[in-house]
């Protein structure tokens, strides 16, 4: 019974993997990305915004949000933290299942493995969901801009309410 109970717990880790944005690049294509990061911004006074960062102008953050695909400004002032994917996280879900089965091979030393090869995998899988994140503990501002579709800014030929 507590198997059963176990293995579903893990089936419903293993397919409740998040969905990353479309937009965001592989690994390897994260160079020639012409689009910009995913940006999720927990805001001080109203709901949170998240969608791609377009850039950051004069103390703002300019985000195209997922649900409306509208443009919205964020004071900086009014951020109270902000989560930022550059690329997609690498999918490590399928050892789960993989390696609780690997495990059998020991015979009776089994009882002891399992639960070792389901704690490697499931921190594994957990680790690789967190790829390619950086948050307000780790980088300023300055350093968003980086990430932004428009690093250097809005340029003057450009309207927001263009920009899909």
């Amino acid at each position: 019974m507590k198997t059963n109970i176990a293995l579903i717990g893990l089936l419903i880790i293993f397919f409740s993997s998040c969905k990353s944005p479309a937009y965001l690049p592989t690994s390897d294509k994260i160079d020639v990305n012409e689009y910009g990061s995913y940006i999720k911004i927990v805001h001080k006074t109203a709901s949170n915004i998240d969608g791609e960062l377009i850039a950051i102008d004069h103390n703002e953050i300019i985000v195209l949000t997922e649900e409306t695909k509208e443009c919205i400004s964020v004071p900086v002032s009014e951020v109270e933290r902000f989560k930022l994917k550059y690329a997609a996280p690498r999918k490590y879900g399928w050892t789960i299942p993989v390696f609780l089965v690997y495990p059998f091979i020991h015979g009776v030393f089994s009882v002891i493995s399992m639960p070792i090869h389901l704690i490697v995998t499931i921190a594994v899988t957990v680790t690789g969901e967190n790829d390619f994140t950086y948050s307000d503990k780790n980088m300023t501002y300055d350093d968003l801009r980086m990430f932004a579709r428009f690093p250097q800014g809005i340029p003057p030929n450009v309207d927001l309410a263009d920009i899909k």
